[in-house]
């Protein structure tokens, strides 16, 4: 494992015993450009800390097939390739941005990393969406709920992370694909999604499981 950071926080690793990389150390210019190792299908894609059951830090290791199966066979109402244009809004300690930065990535779509601050404010968000010309918005209930759909009538909607409320979805799903999903981090972003959502519709599905998933009522 090598962990990646910058020189700020690459004190705080030292006697943790792994390789250490600072994204701004002037050596990385002299190393070779030559194309690394294929990894193997279970090797740690990434780490993302959650809070967990007892409020300590626990990393969830996602593995490379964990992150690509995310895509595979899951339908989603929105043709994934590269004429899609996809909002990275979600910090990077969130499970969310994975979904927004391989969605783009590995589809040859366009990825705009929306500045922290810019996610502040939902004006500032809301005219960059608009701007960019965004098509597939990922934010949570509580964050689409202070935010206009003015302007955004080509932009997909999914929302996750929370309880969707009614008023959310009959606000923003007329006219647009808008779904739902649920999943811890653990299970690679989502564990359902739903069908597109209709306005009017009462309470919020959180949909069925995703290929290779299940779920059980206890």
């Amino acid at each position: 494992m090598v962990v990646i950071t910058t020189a700020a926080l690459g004190e705080r690793l030292g006697g943790c015993g792994v390789p250490v990389v600072e994204v701004d150390d002037p050596r990385i210019d002299s190393q070779s450009c030559a194309g690394l190792p294929v990894p193997a299908p279970d090797d740690v894609a990434h780490i993302i800390y959650t809070s967990g059951t007892t409020g300590t830090p626990k990393g969830v290791a996602v593995t490379h097939q964990n992150v690509t199966r995310l895509f595979d066979g899951m339908d989603v109402g929105v043709e994934l390739g590269p004429r899609q244009v996809w909002a990275a809004c979600s910090s990077l300690a969130f499970d969310f941005s994975v979904w927004e930065i391989w969605g783009a990535l590995l589809h040859g779509g366009r990825l705009v990393v929306v500045p922290e601050q810019t996610t502040r404010s939902s004006q500032d968000l809301h005219a960059l969406l608009v701007n960019e010309h965004v098509t597939v918005l990922s934010q949570t209930p509580s964050a689409v709920g202070i935010l206009s759909p003015e302007g955004l009538e080509s932009a997909a909607l999914m929302v996750a992370a929370e309880a969707c409320p009614p008023d959310v979805v009959d606000r923003w799903a007329p006219g647009r694909v808008m779904i739902n999903g649920y999943g811890p981090t653990e299970t690679t972003v989502y564990a359902t999604i739903s069908a597109p959502l209709q306005a009017g519709s009462g309470v919020v599905p959180i949909g069925v499981p995703v290929p290779g998933a299940a779920l059980f009522v206890l």
